[in-house]
């Protein structure tokens, strides 16, 4: 066994880079010294801490005054998108030497909720991006944090530097080529394919919830104020509800076979 597989905290095996035993004790540590002001956004801070196995599935609480330059670079049906840099940025490892979390600066968007929104519809959002993360197939998400202003919760993501695909086919649209055509319907696929893997429906898929940083090389999808958890069918609980719109729904999906 190489040193590599054995913790130097606690001298137990892990994965090379992320104990989550140690992870856990630090998280817990330090949950008295912050809060979002709102139990209910704490305890899933909390949780996820508690239970995450890898750093992409840790989220936390961030104080709006640890992001700069911010500015308001997109709009939607439920709230506004803005640009950030992280001061601190987003939790690599735990530092054994200095007893505190590795982070690298980072830039990142800013989804805030319009006040409309309710609560209850923001945390599913949260919830469900965060599932999605389990193949990489949605946009990394790092955290919440709220405006000072309008009080409106907001969702720390990554920043996709190229955009969505509608801008970026506005652009470059007679520019691709069919191999990046053919890769890109790929990636969406494969996204599309994980989500329902995970019995998620994401039921408002647009160019505009396509994102990347590079589209020559991958996408993900985002927005998930519309998606949903497929459950079991009260009426015949071997089957799931069905979701989706009539005209696009298969007949023997309907028919229940």
């Amino acid at each position: 066994m190489s040193s590599d597989e054995i913790c130097p905290e606690c001298n137990q095996e892990y994965a090379g880079w992320w104990c989550k035993p140690c992870s856990s004790k630090h998280f817990q540590n330090d949950f008295n010294n912050w809060t979002s002001g709102n139990d209910k956004i704490d305890k899933f801070v909390q949780d996820t801490q508690l239970n995450a196995n890898r750093n992409w599935k840790v989220i936390e609480w961030i104080p709006f005054e640890r992001f700069k330059d911010v500015k308001q670079i997109g709009k939607g049906g439920f709230g506004t998108i803005h640009y950030a840099r992280w001061i601190d940025g987003r939790i690599k490892e735990w530092d054994i030497e200095n007893q505190q979390w590795k982070r690298y600066d980072k830039e990142v968007a800013l989804k805030k909720f319009d006040n409309f929104v309710n609560f209850n519809d923001v945390l599913n959002e949260m919830s469900i991006h965060l599932k999605t993360r389990t193949g990489g197939a949605s946009i990394r998400f790092y955290g919440i944090t709220q405006d000072p202003e309008t009080h409106s919760y907001m969702m720390v993501l990554e920043h996709a530097a190229d955009g969505n695909l509608r801008e970026y086919l506005k652009i470059n649209f007679n520019d691709i080529e069919w191999e990046q055509k053919l890769g890109n319907l790929w990636d969406l696929s494969d996204c599309l394919k994980e989500f329902h893997e995970l019995d998620i429906v994401h039921q408002d898929l647009h160019p505009g919830n396509i994102l990347s940083s590079n589209f020559k090389s991958y996408m993900w999808i985002s927005d998930f104020g519309l998606s949903k958890l497929i459950g079991a069918n009260p009426n015949n609980p071997e089957k799931k509800n069905i979701f989706g719109v009539l005209p696009y729904i298969a007949p023997e999906v309907l028919s229940g076979e």
